[in-house]
Formats: C-alpha cells, structure tokens, sequence
C-alpha cells in the first residue's frame, strides 16, 4: 500500500537527523539534499517480491493516469540495476500496455551522454578537468603539482608524504565533483561560492587546523583549496550527467530503498533531477520503500533468527552451513530463487564462497574482490620485482614459477633444450642456487655455450667444472635475462616516462608469454584494461588525455612498481556470473533489498561491522562535510539501516556474530536489539546448520611400512650413507631412499662447515693431481705454495671470491695459510711411511648377493686411496676427510662395528690386497689422523649385514622408526614418522 507522507516515523535520532527539512544548517547557500517528500512503499513479508511490485507497478499506473502523464514517455528510476528486470515483469503483468523508461539513474546518464565530449580549456586555465578515474587524476595531480617549484622540493625531500597527500587531494576534488553533481547547472556557482567560505573561515575544519595558511594544517588547507577549484572548474565546465538536468518527460518517478539520502551518491543524483524537473512543471513523485511497521498487526513469516559463533572461522562454517541447508531447501522445494548471502566482511566472505564452491554450489558475486589479490596480478608484480638489477634469487624463481610463462624466443641463443620443460629448468636453477647460496638473481651471468669464460677476466660469470650449472638452467638464466632487459635498462635510467615503463612492460609481457595468458584470464584482462594496455581505453579524447599524461610523468622502477600496485590494489575484479541460474548470490546489503530471495544469510552482524559508526577518512572532517552537505560517516550509516530494515522485513533471514576477535569479546550489533524493540519481537536463536559427525579415537600405531608386494621399490644400489640410516632408523632408509624424499636447501645467505668442506674436498684434489704430475721432488715450502695456489683456483672456480659471497669465506681465508702449512706436515709423516696417492675421489662399486636372483650394489666416492708395497704385499689406505666435530670421529672408531663409513669404503677397496682406513680431520690448528682399528673385519661384518637386511627387505620385514637421541634429534624425516606424537606404550595398546 502506497500513502502520501513527508517523512517516515524512525525512532532514531541519527536517521531523523538526516530527513528533517526543518533542521537548520549553518550554511544556506549549500544546496541541500532531501527537500521532497516522499510516499511509502511498503514490504511485508506476508507478500512475496513479485507481488510486492506488482502492487507498485498499478499504483504508479495509476498516479501517471491521474497525473494525466502518458505512460510511454513517462520516466521510472530505480535504485539498482539488479531489480530492473522484476520491474518490467511486474509492469507487464499487473499493468500492460506501454511501458514507461525503468532505469537508473547511471544507465539514463550513460545513454544521454554517448556523444559529451570533454570540452577543451579554456586559454589561461592551468587546471586539469578530473575524470573521475583515480588512476588518471593522480597523474593530473602530480603533474599540475610537481610543476611548481613546492611540489617538486616536496616530493624530492618526502616522497612518501607527497604521495599521500596526492591520495587525499583527488579523494577530496572526487567528493566534491559526485557533490556537483546532484547540483543543477545553474546553481553549481552559489555551491561553490558557500564551499569556498566554509573552507577559509572554518576553524578546526582539519585536524588541529586553523583558519588561513600559516600553523598546523596551513599547507592542508591549501590542497584543500585548490582540489576545490579543481572540481569547481570541471563542473563548470559541464559533466556528462548534465543531460539529466535537460529531460523534460512527461512524469517522473523515483522509487529508492530507503528514505535516507547520502550526499554523493546515485540516490543524491537522482533527487537532484528530481528537484531541477519539477522547477520545469515536470510532474514528480518519490517513492520509498518501507518495511511494514509493527503496528500493523501483520504476522511475520519465518522471522528473523540470530545465531552466535565463536570465533571468526566458526561464523564462516556456520554461514556456509546455513547458505547450504537453504540451497538444499530450495532445491527441494523447487523454489526459483538464489539464496543471499550478504557481503559484510570480505576476508569472511572469502572463506565461505571457498566452503560453498567445495559444496558444489552455483555462485554469482556481485561484490568481487580487489585485483592485486588474483593471480593475474601477481604474475605483472612478480614480473617488474624479478627485473630489478638488484632483485633476489626468490624473486626471479617466483616469477620463473608463476605458470604464466611460455618459455620460446626468436633468439636461438635462448631456446630452450629438447624434452626440457620451464618448469624442470626452474627446478634445476633453484636447486643450483640454494646450493649455492646464490642470493642475486643478477649478480653473475650465464655466459652463451662455446664461449670464453676466464673467471680473472670475467669475475661476473658463473663458476664452471663441477661448479657450473646444469644446461637446463643456464639455458633459462639467459632467457630469463634475455627477457627482462628492456625493462632492466629503465631502471638503471634517469626516471623514465610512464609511457616508456608501459612499453618496455608490454614487451616483456610478450617475449615471455605472460600477455597472451593474461588475454585469456578474466582477472588478466582486467588487469591489461587498468594498466592501460587495451586498444578500448575510452574515446578519442580520453585517449589524447591519457597518452599526454603518460608521455609527461616521469617515474623511477620503484615509483612505478609503486604505481602498478595502486592501480591493481584499486580496481576490483567481479567474476563473471553463472550461465544458469545461480544458487547462492554474494552481495552487499544495498543491493539485496527489494529483490526476491529465498533465503537472506547474513555473516558479520557484530557490533564492529553492522551499524558502526565509521571514522570520517581524509582531510575533510566531519563538521566540514556537515557544513558542506557532503558524505559523513552518519549519513552513510543511515542509508545502511535503511537497507538492514528492508532486509529484515524478508523472511528467512539468519544473522550470524562471532563473539571473540583475537582475545577480544565482540558483541551483536546494537542494530539487532533496535530492530527488535522496534517490531516488537525477540530474535529466536538459529540452529546449527553443520551435521555433527561422531569420529571415534583410536590410537594410532608408529608407521610399519614394508616392500612385500613391492619389492622392485627397493633401491639396488646403496651408499654408505643410505645404509647407515637403515642401521640407525629404517624408516629414515623408507623415506630418504625408497621413496627419495629430499629436504630443499635454504636459500640463505653465508657459508657453512658444508660449504666450507666441499672446497677443501676440491682443493686437495687438485693439490694432489697436481703434486703427482711433478717431475721432481717437491720440497715442504713448495708444497705449501702448491697448496695454496689451488686453494686460490678453487675459490675463484666456486665464486667465493665474488661480492656475495667473499665477506663469509673470510674467517676461512684468514686460516687458509695455517690450513696449508699443517695439511703439509701430516701429508710428508704420512708419506714417510711409505705410503704415495693412487687415487683421489674415485668412484668404485660391488656387488653383493642377496639370495636367488636378487643383488645389491655397493657404491661410493672414495676421497683417497693410499698404496704402499711392505714385505712385498701391495697394502691399501682408504683416507677419508672431515672437518667437523673431532669428538664425534674418535667416537666412531672406539666402536668399529658402530662405524659405517669408513668399513663400507673399505669393502669397497681391491679385494686381492688388505686394506686400512682412516678419519683425516683437517683443522687450522692441526691434521689428526684417526684410524679404524681391525677395518677389514668390520668390511666383512657390513657386506654380510648388507645380505642379511637385503634379504629381509625382500621378505617384507616392516621398517619401523626405531631412531633414538641424535638420529632422531637431527632428522630430516622426522615430521613424516610422526615420532613425537606417539610412545611405545601406546602403539602396543
């Protein structure tokens, strides 16, 4: 029923606040919003949407009969697009005939406005028209601001305030140009005129702000002043919605959800038409909708009910059961139409839409998420970040693994190698730099295939020989840098133009595959659209405006990075809708008002998110945008309760709150109680849509995996280290080498005792190879030299005299003259015994049957072999080098059978001569030597102990976790045993 009132009955300051025309205003030549009456719609929940429209349809039938309009030049404005449709339907069916113009406001404006071409300036003018695009009014902003002299000593001595304050002059000029919006032509002038005074004379209108230029807030002020001019010149100027003020149909009616109008906004708009059209005799009419008051004596259907959760994934699991039960409900009932699912809290939001996607339902969002958080742009992100000359490692691995990339050039420099994937050459360069400690994407180059690489003339390049990378990855290392150049050399430039930065990104994009999967990716298009990179960037004089501003702004790499993240963190993505339709809508409560639900689910009713009172954002305070008629936080939060009372009036609605945040208690909305003291009812308490699952406990038992029926899994070669983690935990041997899991290396910068102990490995090698190439007989001092000319090689063939890593060698490299001297001390003693080098780090195999058919390789590098001929038997000494704990070492062969090493690698010595073996522990300090007492028959013992376990392990014989003190302590399988999560007692029961 639709009757004739000025104002609607709240018994709520704020909202009266708001629609009392009588309130008296400090500033009478500010245009004023919500001077008409209007006329109550009301919702009951007795009557379903349709109806409800239907009802509205023959009542603005019959007001433009008695208005004596003709229907088909009639205009009908609506508050959202999405009730457009159920509009026209109600028309047809309750009304018939010609159908009136049902738009909105936005729609109207973009159909009168095809051919509002922005006017040029006029000569003198130094202003900019803002076009309320952020991205091209922050540029405008800077540069009509960086022009003078100010500005740039600004923006050169605090970059990051210039920055901000740039934020807050377009947030301000935008304010004030939607404000202008709803103001007719005509009157634009005493607006501004009234702005212009309040600004200048009122005191605390800025935070700790005085009047004039001078004190705290002097310079804000200003800004302030000059955004003010600035959208005072472009409405003057004429906007795209001025056509508006030029219809003249033969009536005109507006329906809005709610009587409380917020400065700025459609709604604003709208009633500003409304006001110009009927000074021209239009005949005019406001509608609101309403929800039907209390006093009616209506009886609700299925009323609202309330439903508490505990913490914030609780009330995302509860709203995601209470979307299901009403999806299913509705199926059941072959109910047409979607459930809602009110968009509060998107963080919440998010994690529902992600329950209900795995529940397998239907989803159309209407409220879509910010573009920095999509994929798409994470691949531009990752892309300008890994093209920085001093980008790390992780961040060209990051962009390498993106999955946007198509690894192909015209270069055939570049190519990629056959049967090499993108992803198999980023996982070897990875591998290759954290086993490197390479922390620098760029610090060293690749040289091509065939080419010179002296390291003293190149110290930049790659370390080569068993240092070098694999082919895979230098092959992607010179993609990767073949790639990013262009962009690489504007950043090494004096602050580029944006337009240049845009191209040279456009090119990368293109050499690396990423632009045509971004062409493909919704989210991605939207990303080329934001960035510009679209032929379709508007009409021809947007275009003009865009290329000129582009070509004029001069950004170094880190303010343009900073630029692409603005632009990306200020666009929002909306996916698509569902071809058919959908089962759940997510939307903001705005816009889920008058249209036909068959559920309404409402996550975040908690008194910090529903109906709380925001903070007044920017420079514009409150009392300022109050004394201008501008949005405040109040006016905001009217529209909101609005909304909230409509939907309320809806049956089948489920508020749900959490009541902790963090350690913090949360309370419901004090909007809950208000409406229900209101309606006069209490909110029933909603069940909890989860279906409880009973799971039983039971002890789990320690994992007893076996090779039984999978007997072929079972590796035929073994190390010494392989089988000395069967001896110490079987399942270490399962995990590390039956099903070769392997613990990634950190990427980290330094050097260890690992790292230190590979290079001296490499150094004695060819300190050896090269002393036994010698004609003559050397002398201690000319060992000692020989020593450390090969230490210097190897530092220079592994690169750890390069930049990054020279600084951590340097405690090593201040004993590398002590290290030689004693290694030569220990070497001649040793070889005063008779004993010479036969080989250094050579790799020998045995084999060892098991039984029947079945055999086991034995393997390993052995770091030397000694010979010597005594009594005339060949005798062999198996030396292998250590530099870590000395301890741990005489530990190991005071218990020869406990000790694994160094009787595997004498097994695997010649079987014809005996053979000793020994520890060399290499210290600056001294070289000790530690000998395996008896190693031969510790030899025996393991290859019959290797039979033995072979043998076993064929039969099935279960690998338990059976590692104790260190072996488990330093475990990398450890989280896969699960040790620390069960006892022996308790696997026994």
């Amino acid at each position: 029923m639709l009757t004739s009132r000025k104002w609607k009955d709240s018994d709520t300051e704020d909202v009266d606040d708001r629609v009392d025309s009588n309130k008296p205003y400090a500033m009478t030549s500010i245009v004023r919003s919500l001077s008409t009456p209007f006329d109550p719609w009301y919702w009951s929940s007795q009557d379903s949407p349709s109806a409800c429209w239907q009802a509205w349809a023959r009542d603005v039938a019959s007001w433009l009969h008695a208005s004596q309009a003709d229907a088909k030049d009639a205009l009908v404005i609506l508050p959202v697009g999405a009730v457009l449709a159920q509009a026209r339907a109600a028309w047809s069916e309750a009304v018939g005939g010609w159908l009136p113009q049902i738009n909105t406001i936005a729609a109207v404006s973009t159909g009168l406005a095809w051919a509002w071409q922005l006017p040029p300036r006029p000569a003198g003018q130094a202003l900019p028209y803002l076009t309320l695009d952020v991205v091209v009014d922050r540029l405008q902003a800077v540069q009509s601001l960086g022009s003078e002299a100010w500005g740039r000593q600004w923006a050169q001595r605090d970059r990051r305030g210039f920055e901000f304050a740039l934020d807050q002059v377009v947030d301000a000029a935008h304010t004030w140009l939607r404000r202008l919006q709803a103001v007719e032509p005509g009157q634009r002038g005493a607006y501004l005129d009234g702005a212009r005074v309040q600004l200048a004379g009122t005191q605390g209108g800025l935070a700790g702000g005085h009047a004039g230029t001078q004190g705290p807030g002097g310079r804000e002020r200003l800004l302030l002043a000059w955004a003010l001019e600035w959208a005072g010149a472009t409405a003057e100027a004429g906007l795209p919605v001025d056509a508006l003020y030029g219809l003249r149909p033969s009536a005109l009616v507006v329906t809005t959800a709610g009587a409380a109008i917020s400065p700025g906004t459609e709604a604003n708009l709208t009633m500003g038409v409304m006001q110009c059209l009927a000074g021209h005799g239009v005949p005019n009419r406001w509608i609101s909708a309403e929800p039907v008051a209390a006093a009616s004596g209506v009886p609700r259907v299925r009323a609202p009910q309330l439903r508490p959760c505990l913490d914030a994934e609780d009330e995302a699991q509860q709203a995601a059961a209470q979307v299901i039960a009403a999806v299913n409900e509705a199926r059941e009932s072959g109910a047409p139409d979607p459930v809602a699912l009110i968009a509060m809290d998107r963080s919440l939001i998010r994690r529902v839409r992600a329950m209900l996607e795995g529940a397998g339902a239907s989803i159309a969002d209407e409220t879509g998420w910010r573009l920095s958080t999509t994929r798409a742009a994470a691949v531009l992100s990752r892309l300008i970040q890994a093209s920085h000359p001093r980008a790390s490692t992780d961040d060209l691995l990051d962009w390498l693994k993106s999955g946007w990339l198509t690894w192909a050039a015209d270069d055939g420099d570049v190519a990629p190698p056959d049967d090499v994937s993108l992803t198999q050459a980023s996982g070897q360069l990875e591998a290759w730099c954290r086993r490197h400690g390479m922390l620098g994407a760029w610090n060293l180059q690749v040289p091509p295939p065939g080419a010179a690489t002296d390291l003293q003339e190149a110290p930049q390049l790659v370390p080569q020989g068993r240092y070098a990378m694999p082919v895979a990855a230098a092959q992607l290392m010179r993609w990767a840098r073949h790639v990013v150049l262009p962009l690489q050399t504007l950043w090494s430039a004096k602050k580029p133009a944006l337009q240049d930065w845009l191209l040279a990104l456009r090119d990368v994009m293109r050499a690396s595959g990423s632009l045509q999967a971004l062409k493909d990716d919704a989210a991605g298009e939207l990303a080329l659209q934001a960035l510009r990179f679209t032929d379709d960037a508007g009409d021809e004089a947007s275009v003009q405006v865009w290329q000129g501003l582009s070509a004029q702004t001069r950004l170094d790499g880190t303010a343009f990075m900073r630029w692409v993240a603005t632009v990306l963190e200020g666009t929002t993505f909306r996916p698509a809708a569902p071809e058919s339709a959908p089962d759940v809508v997510i939307t903001p409560m705005a816009r889920a008002v008058l249209r036909p639900f068959h559920a309404i689910v409402l996550p975040g009713a908690d008194e910090h998110q529903l109906g709380a009172l925001g903070s007044q954002s920017g420079w514009l305070s409150t009392r300022l945008c109050e004394a201008m008629d501008l949005p405040t936080p109040q006016t905001l939060r009217a529209a909101q309760w609005d909304a909230f009372n409509l939907l309320m009036s809806r049956p089948g609605v489920v508020c749900l709150y959490r009541q902790t945040q963090g350690s913090a208690l949360v309370e419901p909305s004090a909007w809950l109680e208000r409406w229900a003291r209101h309606e006069g009812l209490s909110m029933a308490c909603a069940d909890d849509g989860r279906s409880p699952e009973v799971v039983p406990a039971a002890l789990v038992p320690p994992p007893l995996p076996n090779l039984i029926e999978n007997a072929w899994a079972l590796p035929a070669q073994v190390t010494a280290t392989s089988y000395d983690a069967l001896r110490l935990c079987p399942y270490r041997f399962f995990a590390t080498s039956v099903l070769g899991l392997r613990e990634q290396d950190e990427l980290e910068e330094g050097l260890d005792r690992s790292d230190f102990g590979t290079w001296l490995h490499d150094v004695l090698k060819r300190f050896h190879v090269e002393r036994q190439g010698q004609l003559a007989i050397s002398t201690a001092e000319e060992d000692v030299g020989s020593w450390l000319r090969a230490a210097h090689a190897v530092i220079s063939e592994s690169g750890l005299d390069r930049d990054g890593q020279r600084p951590f060698f340097l405690p090593f490299l201040a004993d590398l003259d002590k290290l030689a001297v004693v290694y030569v001390q220990w070497l001649r003693l040793h070889e005063a015994q008779g004993w010479a080098m036969q080989d250094v780090e050579s790799g020998k195999q045995r084999d060892v049957a098991v039984s029947g058919e079945w055999s086991v390789s034995l393997y390993g590098e052995l770091d030397r072999i000694d010979v010597r001929h005594h009594e005339g038997i060949k005798q062999q000494f198996v030396l292998d080098y250590k530099t870590g704990s000395k301890d741990a070492l005489r530990a190991k062969v005071a218990a020869p059978n406990e000790d694994t090493q160094l009787a595997f690698y004498a097994a695997l010595s010649d079987v014809q001569w005996p053979v000793q073996a020994a520890y060399v522990h290499i210290d600056a300090k001294a070289v000790t030597q530690l000998d395996h007492a008896d190693v031969e028959s510790s030899a025996q013992a393991l290859l019959e102990g290797v039979a033995q376990d072979w043998a076993r392990l064929h039969a099935g014989q279960a690998m338990p976790a059976l590692g104790e003190g260190a072996a488990c302590e330093y475990c990398k399988a450890r989280g896969l045993c699960r040790k620390d999560h069960w006892t022996v007692s308790g696997a026994r029961a």
